[in-house]
């Protein structure tokens, strides 16, 4: 297809829905080359990441990434749901309400099912800081946390401007990128693991965002053509 025809077409398509396909299309492209190398036993980086955490593990760090973990629990991300859901609802931004729910309830729902379908042991140590008896790939921490956290940003993003902006990505971020690390730290989960999560989770988002956009453009035109 020629160069014009597919910027034409993206330019129909607009900056939110073009951003959404291609988030899509790079977390899901992640997330397939992540279940292919657990699927083929590739863990050798997994091994060497989990023991040297383990290694060098301290009481101090070890107290703080399990409060951090608990950022991502999946009843902590409930509450955080239904609050913002409520709040947002309360003020009629119904779309934001739904992309709440969406993002907490559909990446719940994926996380478990593919733990269920990759049936992955978590690491094993003699002197575990932590014990869980669930699967492990992919991370329903990493998973949860950044479909509800980034939908929780998409909707305050909205509401800022200026270094405001940045300043509430980069807290996102960062906050994502801690209870993800809290999960290898604490020896729950191999590094592919969370990386697996954070990229079905980050697909599963922009799917939200994809079909709330089409949703929102499909009432425009059935609108504008009565």
């Amino acid at each position: 297809m020629p160069y014009r025809a597919i910027s034409g077409r993206l330019r129909d398509l607009g900056p939110t829905l073009t951003l959404g396909l291609l988030i899509l299309a790079a977390g899901g492209w992640g997330f397939g080359a992540l279940a292919e190398e657990v699927a083929e036993g590739d863990t050798g980086l997994d091994n060497r990441i989990a023991s040297e955490l383990h290694e060098h593990a301290t009481r101090p760090l070890t107290e703080f990434f399990e409060a951090v973990t608990t950022l991502g629990n999946g009843l902590v991300l409930a509450g955080i749901t239904v609050l913002a859901a409520y709040l947002l609802a309360r003020r009629r931004y119904y779309r934001e309400a739904v992309l709440m729910a969406l993002a907490f309830v559909g990446s719940e729902v994926l996380s478990y099912s593919l733990k269920l379908a990759f049936r992955r042991d978590r690491p094993f140590f003699t002197d575990p800081l932590a014990n869980l008896s669930t699967y492990s790939f992919p991370s329903g921490h990493a998973t949860v946390s950044i479909a509800v956290y980034g939908a929780l940003s998409l909707v305050v993003l909205r509401r800022l401007q200026g270094p405001a902006r940045l300043v509430c990505l980069a807290t996102a971020l960062l906050l994502v990128s801690l209870i993800g690390f809290s999960r290898l730290y604490l020896g729950v989960h191999f590094f592919s693991d969370v990386l697996a999560g954070f990229s079905i989770g980050l697909a599963w988002l922009a799917l939200c965002v994809v079909a709330l956009d089409l949703h929102d453009k499909r009432r425009t035109r059935l609108y504008t053509s009565r």
